[in-house]
């Protein structure tokens, strides 16, 4: 099955590290571990990309102009923030302490597959993302997922 989907609640340990539930843990075709490019999300968590999903976001900003001072900003922020991890055989990796601050990330962490990406959470932080859309669930699939998007009737 392609994509990464579900909630995990996992727990930090007393240095910074995670353990990747083995349900939603990126492996090569042989079951090894791979490099993951973990940064800040997007709305208050961190953002998981796998090599393919990264250079596939890459390629998408690369097409903007230099000139766009919103490319900067943006670009300045998401790169600096970014690092390489590769979790180990139980899928745990340290997530350096700027980025435990950036998410206000303690000891209780929600992992969420979203499809494309994964996302780490503070679970009150994200309660709070969820209950503040302002729209239905159904409002936003109907605009995603209509075939005519002209029609937002």
């Amino acid at each position: 099955m392609k994509g990464f989907f579900g909630q995990y609640n996992v727990n930090l340990d007393p240095k910074g590290r995670i353990a990747l539930p083995a349900r939603i843990r990126p492996r090569t075709e042989s079951g090894a571990s791979v490099e993951l490019a973990l940064t800040k999300g997007l709305d208050g968590c961190l953002a998981i990309f796998t090599d393919e999903e990264w250079t596939s976001f890459q390629n998408r900003l690369e097409e903007l102009s230099f000139t766009n001072r919103d490319l900067r900003n943006f670009s300045r922020h998401f790169y600096s923030l970014a690092c390489i991890v590769e979790p180990d055989r139980q899928g745990r990796f340290l997530i350096p302490s700027n980025l435990l601050e950036e998410a206000g990330l303690e000891k209780e962490v929600l992992i969420i597959g979203a499809n494309r990406w994964i996302e780490i959470w503070n679970p009150e932080n994200y309660r709070k993302q969820m209950s503040q859309l302002g729209v239905s669930y159904e409002d936003v699939a109907e605009r995603l997922l209509s075939r005519d998007r002209g029609q937002e009737g």
